[in-house]
């Protein structure tokens, strides 16, 4: 079973998630990985982000075996209240469960979550050379609604970034 909720940076915070902020592989894909993140720094984000009043940062967990295991974040913001507008970020920073789709589930709560909060519309981006995020956003109804051509650049060379909407 997957839920999301708010992290409490006492006690989410682990050198589990520190090895994940810092794995390059977990955050190719994201500016995570300009970053070198340690327990105080991640600790002070989950602070700054659980006292935003445009951003809403939530763990990923699973229960299995009356555990609760967190295994990556999901974050709604910044939220344009006057538009009612936001975006999505998100990741498993777990590797051994990537592709098992629980990226997907994530997205599917959030939604819920967004549209109790009066949201009319979700956007998320994705680099062209990651296709699981396609796949997780598709599969939630996103739609793709703009090409950044040329936008970011991994190993040398240059590739387009796509940006995707949900109507709510």
């Amino acid at each position: 079973m997957l839920f999301l909720r708010k992290l409490d940076p006492k006690k989410d915070i682990s050198n589990k998630y520190k090895k994940w902020m810092n794995d390059k592989e977990v955050h190719k894909f994201s500016a995570q990985k300009l970053k070198k993140h340690n327990l105080s720094s991640i600790r002070k984000y989950v602070k700054e982000m659980n006292n935003s009043k445009n951003e809403i940062l939530l763990g990923i967990f699973i229960k299995k075996n009356n555990k609760k295991d967190h295994i990556g974040n999901i974050k709604i913001g910044p939220i344009n209240f006057f538009y009612k507008t936001a975006y999505i970020s998100y990741f498993i920073g777990e590797r051994n469960l990537w592709k098992k789709g629980y990226g997907t589930k994530a997205i599917k709560e959030v939604i819920k979550i967004a549209k109790r909060k009066k949201i009319k519309k979700l956007k998320a981006g994705f680099v062209e050379i990651n296709p699981s995020s396609k796949r997780v956003l598709e599969k939630n109804g996103f739609k793709k609604e703009g090409i950044l051509r040329s936008e970011e650049e991994h190993k040398n060379k240059r590739y387009n970034a796509f940006i995707y909407g949900k109507v709510l």
